[in-house]
């Protein structure tokens, strides 16, 4: 009997402390618009990217996101979101594609399952994660125009560090993951292949770093959390 109520205990325990770690993400996002600069290999601004957080419910935020290039014109945007569901924090895939990519079809319609991308709530380095996929079929009037494809792969998590930008300073974790992106016309594409690194800030579900590599691991570009507001 000691041993089933020390389970319940620590059963109990651990329900409230991923209560507690949902609650205090959805507290510290709810109405927060992170403001991140992108840079090209050299470290020249190329424009910036805002996320608008939205509580939801209890569980889930809305994310509305949109790209501005280096002259503060708006090329694009998108919405998402994002769930706590106590074992991890889940992105909407939709967010790792491009806001730019999407620009050119702005005024059509979009179709796809939601699919998510889980950060577990107690993250190690040497983890592996999921991979994580999705797909959105865009249709002009119920006439197929392209497809849009995004895999990512191969998640590792490195290492913890603590990383400093304009916004302060934040407890993250390296994670590396593979990425492919396909948007396929008349069902011919060519897909494009990246190494991505990123510094995920638990507290935040989001990254404050992120730095991107070709295939053959040349530095393309960098996003560094700016400011919260």
């Amino acid at each position: 009997m000691k041993k089933i109520i020390t389970l319940l205990i620590l059963l109990g325990g651990a329900l409230f402390a991923s209560a507690q770690n949902c609650n205090q993400f959805i507290g510290t996002v709810n109405g927060k618009k992170l403001i991140y600069l992108n840079q090209d290999a050299k470290g020249n601004s190329q424009g910036k990217l805002i996320y608008t957080a939205t509580k939801k419910d209890a569980n889930t935020v809305s994310v509305h996101s949109e790209v501005f290039d280096k002259n503060e014109k708006s090329i694009g945007g998108g919405d998402s979101e994002m769930i706590c569901n106590g074992d991890a924090i889940k992105i909407d895939m939709k967010a790792f594609v491009p806001a730019s990519s999407m620009k050119q079809f702005s005024n059509m319609q979009m179709t796809g399952d939601a699919k998510y991308l889980a950060y577990p709530l107690n993250l190690n380095a040497g983890q592996k994660l999921d991979d994580g996929a999705v797909t959105i079929d865009i249709s002009n009037n119920g006439q197929s125009m392209s497809q849009i494809q995004m895999d990512i792969t191969n998640r590792l998590v490195d290492k913890a560090e603590t990383v400093s930008t304009n916004a302060g300073s934040f407890d993250c974790y390296r994670i590396t993951y593979d990425a492919t992106m396909k948007m396929k016309m008349m069902g011919i594409g060519i897909p494009v292949r990246m190494k991505v690194a990123e510094w995920f800030a638990p507290k935040l579900g989001r990254f404050v770093k992120s730095e991107t590599y070709n295939k053959n691991s040349k530095l393309m570009g960098s996003m560094v959390l700016d400011s919260i507001n």
